[in-house]
């Protein structure tokens, strides 16, 4: 112990001897090189380029020095730049963070892949562990096959499907890195869809696929094609209204669909657009001039919405119409009236109608 804390006060002896003018090149929070002066059991002791020298205490360590030698070289990160004995205090185990920082940072910049582990699990997704790092997988970030689909959406279901993912390893992307912040954001999706050759090089437009119902929203029908997921827009499923998808679709059920839109990794389905469109077909009945009869179903500031034959509807604009404009803001939903066709717009889905004087 005695010999250490010699060798330790001549190298302070020489540094001290340096030059005086020449700064000291780094600051804290920097990485340094450093050559091992002395290895005792709770602290190294190291020259900093001949500049000053430092130590690591022991809570500092990132791995088992007893294999270190004096004259080895390490990296460190500075905490403190003089410390009570006035040695600069350094880390071993911030340096090994802020590399893995780095490292992450060009993944992320390169597109790569890395294998995180699920470390626990909220209703918003997962903590995963990223060689030491913690950071956030979001549930819309997660595959199909690990997505909690769950009918009616309930939370603790939710929940419990998430936490049966804890331990289990998972292939990501980086999506979202903020050092300062210290924030980490993973997308298993966009791994997968990687891995595949990308969404756009597995589908394309106009393209009829089949796939599974792997959930059911209110807004619209998820599709499993193959691991990646498509989305059927209530909008999209039939020509007629739909108000409840559930009827129509069951979780595990084949669909056949057409790809109508692929954009930022997302597929965009139509089961209607699988056939013709039925109100085009109707629409080629009517001319303008015809004469027809209708019925109300809807009033607004503009006008009246008209049923026609064959579910076929247009509208009565004020603005376009050379009758009373009174007689028509007295209209009554389920008033029954003839009308002429003033106008029409298939391409626009539009039927332009006018009242037509009775008596």
């Amino acid at each position: 112990m005695v010999k250490a804390k010699q060798v330790v006060q001549s190298e302070m002896d020489k540094i001290a001897q340096a030059d005086e003018s020449q700064l000291v090149p780094f600051k804290v929070n920097d990485p340094v090189k450093c050559k091992i002066i002395s290895v005792s059991g709770n602290r190294l002791v190291c020259d900093i380029g001949g500049l000053a020298v430092g130590f690591v205490p022991e809570k500092e360590f990132s791995f088992d020095t007893k294999d270190l030698d004096p004259g080895d070289e390490i990296t460190a990160s500075v905490m403190s730049m003089e410390g009570r004995d006035g040695m600069v205090v350094l880390s071993l185990r911030r340096a090994d963070r802020d590399r893995l920082w780095d490292t992450l940072k060009q993944k992320m910049e390169d597109n790569e892949t890395l294998t995180v582990r699920v470390t626990n699990a909220n209703r918003g997704g997962l903590m995963v562990d990223a060689g030491g790092l913690i950071g956030f997988l979001p549930v819309s970030q997660l595959s199909v096959e690990n997505y909690p689909r769950v009918e009616g959406g309930d939370s603790n279901q939710i929940l419990y499907r998430l936490k049966k993912l804890i331990d289990n390893p998972l292939t990501v992307k980086i999506i979202g890195l903020d050092r300062n912040e210290e924030k980490l954001i993973f997308s298993e999706k966009e791994a997968v869809s990687e891995a595949m050759g990308g969404v756009e090089a597995l589908f394309d437009v106009g393209e009829v696929v089949e796939g599974t119902v792997s959930g059911i929203a209110p807004f619209g029908v998820f599709v499993n094609l193959n691991s990646i997921e498509g989305l059927i827009h209530i909008s999209e499923v039939s020509w007629e209204h739909v108000s409840d998808l559930n009827k129509m679709f069951k979780t595990g059920q084949k669909v056949k669909a057409k790809i109508v839109k692929i954009e930022d990794g997302k597929v965009s389905l139509s089961v209607k657009r699988l056939s013709g469109d039925p109100w085009l077909e109707e629409v080629k009945k009517l001319k303008v001039g015809q004469i027809v009869d209708g019925e109300v179903t809807k009033m607004t500031a503009y006008g009246a919405f008209v049923r026609l034959e064959n579910d076929l509807e247009g509208l009565v604009h004020i603005s376009k119409t050379s009758g009373d404009i009174e007689k028509i803001k007295k209209l009554q939903i389920g008033d029954k009236k003839k009308f002429e066709v003033i106008e029409l717009k298939p391409e626009a889905r539009r039927i332009g109608l006018r009242l037509v004087e009775e008596g």
